[in-house]
């Protein structure tokens, strides 16, 4: 590798690394610090990391945010395909959006237009046993079996701009989903109101430096579907939010 690429891949492998490492630090979910792990800050950085914890929005806080932020996002654009040889190139933006969005299974033609993986990350750097997914959901009542939790998989199929197709995808071959995988058979035997698709609110943000929000009303169950050792419950929804970049509300507007 000649000495030029070898500087790149290192700017590239740093970019990567510290977008990620800062939007964990950003992150609103954990509520404390782990005991016995404490860090001497200096006064100024401490006080802005208890106000980053405590979602207090001060202008040390907006400032921090608007440069990171945009590092984040700076950082997404830094996709490398490589080689056997430990060699690289850089993708275009045109095949890092490809890359983002999945085919889907056969069984409907709407274009899937947003992919998202709900197998679950860390929290924080702050909470590394914590394990959160992305997806979110409400629902009118409190279920027996949670589709949140056995879905691998989200695509989200768009049919008129407005209207969506929410595919939720639930492996087979986890013994641990028996019970999510019997609630879809059941499903797709006898379509119908259960814990699955009693569903009012779906949303999600995006990983990575985009960190885009998406947010639907369901409306109705269309089908379940099994293609490629899954499950699918498929779900009809009106989108609300789309796409909306989720680091704007923290910037400075003055």
């Amino acid at each position: 590798m000649s000495i030029g690429k070898w500087v790149k891949k290192g700017i590239v492998s740093f970019s990567i690394a510290t977008a990620n490492v800062e939007k964990n630090a950003l992150s609103q979910e954990a509520n404390s610090l782990d005991e016995g792990n404490a860090s001497v800050l200096p006064m100024g950085q401490n006080q802005l990391m208890q106000d980053l914890k405590q979602g207090r929005l001060t202008q040390q806080v907006k400032e921090f945010r608007k440069h990171h932020y945009q590092v984040l996002k700076e950082a997404e654009k830094y996709k490398v395909r490589w080689g056997r040889d430990g060699d690289f190139e850089m993708l275009s933006e045109q095949e890092v959006t490809q890359r983002r969005v999945a085919q889907g299974d056969p069984y409907d033609s709407y274009k899937v237009e947003v992919s998202i993986d709900n197998r679950g990350t860390t929290k924080s750097l702050f909470e590394h046993d914590s394990i959160t997914k992305p997806i979110k959901v409400r629902r009118g009542v409190f279920p027996n079996c949670r589709i949140e939790e056995y879905t691998d998989l989200v695509h989200v199929r768009d049919i008129d701009g407005k209207n969506k197709l929410i595919d939720f995808y639930i492996s087979t071959t986890k013994p641990e989903n028996r019970i999510a995988m019997l609630e879809a058979r059941n499903l797709m035997a006898n379509p119908g109101i259960t814990d699955f698709n009693n569903i009012t609110n779906l949303s999600f943000t995006t990983p990575g430096g985009d960190m885009m929000q998406f947010e639907y009303k369901m409306l109705a169950f269309d089908k379940v579907v099994e293609y490629n050792g899954n499950l699918i419950v498929k779900m009809f929804a009106e989108v609300t939010k789309n796409g909306e970049w989720a680091a704007e509300k923290y910037m400075i507007t003055d």
